[in-house]
């Protein structure tokens, strides 16, 4: 894998987005601050109330990233969910059949706009720096949260504060890992007016997102019990023991989600992974309930995999389950005489039995085609999800719980584990019931029944092992969730697209701002998928 690392040796030429806390808007990503001195951070806040504001500011704009809400909500989610090939886009007026074109396109890095990479990036940055100035005001400026007594002389809600605020600084620092192929280093200790930019691999940053969640696990574990108030994560109210669990979960995330080929996906150190998967969430998912009075606590994601105008459910992510050998002749055609293809499969998930043009339980047959012929029809899908279509309004998205992080996700991870420790019949117990409650039988060690029936169905047409079950089972009983699912266990298992790049690079911008070269990924070049 080849790295791009950079350093700006100079100190005191810092990006304002490392100290764009709470007092000030999201604007300030795209600005650059001669005077990189911050005010004293207790004398910011002034109040524990305000300390809080802006750890809910840092929670938004994770959010936004997360799963698309705020200033230009439709990025990245869209991008990796089109790239993973979980949808499909032939919409021009939103630049998004570039993103699903084929041959795949390298991201276009020198333009100033390019949200795709360009808000992640300074969100992701945004979050982490109102984050940081609030653990600094309550750390070291002494900043008391909540009431203060005998009891608590150190301030009710103090610890809960820190706790959250090290999370939060931890899980954005994790997904720049994720997304992005380098990125700097910081924590909650970071002091904007010394910080030399020094561009780290992405295997350095995931790790270091992971040492801060397990300093912010054992802070919590040393903390009072506490809840985490229902304004915070909207609508909902967490224990300091389900906030332990929740960060296992991100570690477990990060552990199996940076991986940017087979290869690395197989060197993850899955013994681990199945052992702290008893330490993450087990119970209860990780969600938000969206309002339509609170922007940020949307989900563009949700939204789009319900459209049937500039979205669609990708061919690709349903076509396995076709036992018609249309989706194999899809495969083969040129992508000029590519079109939208009709799926016939005993998964009652994507039609029912009545028929391959009745509505399954999680996908819809769509009888006419709205999307673009401009740059073809390969991009063309008759398919939408209909898992969070609720009638009449339709705008689930907007007022519905959305799951972030479920505990279907981690039964899945756990599947894989054993798989991948040679302990395979402890997994079909993982697989089967959802497969079963589609119309599938039940997969053995072998996998699927070796029959015409065969779901799912490799590309070549031969039936699939336990692996390509495993596979298809997440993809679909997953979708949607959160896009970054999707995208990484595409790339970890090798199945995008070649020339689809494997991660973000850092945005044009931030380059430029502070004397990097320019660099890509994508398109073939360096940085794609083989």
């Amino acid at each position: 894998m080849i790295s791009h690392l950079h350093r700006r040796p100079r100190r005191g030429r810092a990006l304002l987005a490392l100290v764009c806390g709470a007092t000030l808007t999201a604007s300030c990503q795209s600005l650059e601050v001669s005077n990189p001195n911050t005010p004293d951070v207790g004398a910011v806040f002034g109040s524990g109330q305000n300390l809080e504001a802006a750890l809910l500011g840092s929670w938004r704009a994770f959010w936004g990233v997360a799963q698309g809400a705020r200033t230009n909500a439709t990025y990245p989610v869209k991008q990796l969910s089109i790239l993973a090939n979980e949808m499909t886009s032939a919409d021009v007026a939103d630049a998004l059949s570039a993103v699903t074109a084929e041959p795949r396109f390298a991201i276009d890095n020198r333009n100033q706009g390019g949200w795709t990479n360009r808000k992640p990036w300074y969100d992701l940055y945004e979050s982490m720096a109102s984050a940081r100035e609030a653990y600094q005001a309550m750390a070291e400026q002494g900043l008391k949260v909540g009431v203060v007594n005998a009891a608590t002389p150190d301030g009710a809600d103090t610890q809960r504060s820190r706790v959250f605020a090290k999370f939060m600084i931890g899980v954005n620092t994790i997904y720049l890992g994720l997304l992005f192929d380098q990125a700097y280093l910081t924590d909650e200790k970071t002091n904007p007016s010394t910080f030399v930019y020094e561009l780290k691999p992405y295997q350095q940053v995931t790790e270091n997102g992971i040492r801060i969640l397990r300093e912010a696990i054992d802070e919590a574990r040393a903390a009072r019990n506490f809840t985490l108030p229902a304004n915070l994560i909207n609508g909902q109210t967490y224990t300091r023991d389900e906030l332990i669990r929740i960060m296992h979960s991100y570690i477990i995330r990060a552990r199996v989600y940076s991986a940017r080929t087979p290869q690395e996906r197989a060197a993850v150190n899955w013994g681990q992974v199945l052992a702290q998967l008893d330490s993450g969430i087990v119970a209860r998912n990780f969600a938000q309930q969206a309002d339509l009075t609170i922007g940020a606590s949307v989900s563009t994601y949700y939204q789009y995999s319900y459209l049937q105008t500039n979205g669609r459910t990708n061919t690709r992510l349903i076509g396995p389950a076709d036992t018609s050998g249309e989706y194999q002749r899809w495969l083969a055609r040129p992508l000029g005489e590519r079109a939208q293809i009709t799926i016939i499969t005993p998964d009652r998930r994507i039609h029912a039995a009545s028929g391959p043009t009745a509505a399954g339980t999680r996908f819809a047959f769509l009888p006419t085609q709205s999307m673009s012929t401009t740059n073809g029809t390969y991009m063309h899908s008759r398919y939408r999800s209909v898992r969070y279509l609720v009638p009449p309004l339709n705008n689930y998205h907007q007022t519905g719980l959305i799951t972030t992080m479920s505990v279907d996700e981690m039964k899945y991870i756990r599947a894989e584990a054993l798989i991948r420790l040679n302990r395979p019949a402890e997994a079909l117990a993982l697989i089967n019931p959802t497969r079963i409650a589609a119309g599938l039988p039940a997969v053995t060690v072998a996998g699927p029944p070796n029959d015409r029936a065969c779901v799912p169905k490799r590309d070549n047409g031969t039936c699939g092992d336990l692996f390509d079950a495993l596979q298809y089972e997440k993809r679909i009983d997953l979708f949607p969730t959160e896009a970054i699912i999707g995208f990484a266990d595409a790339r970890g298992w090798g199945k995008l697209i070649s020339g689809t790049p494997l991660h973000f690079p850092v945005h044009g911008r931030e380059l430029e701002l502070l004397g990097f070269p320019y660099y890509t990924f994508g398109g073939g070049g360096v940085g794609s998928a083989p």
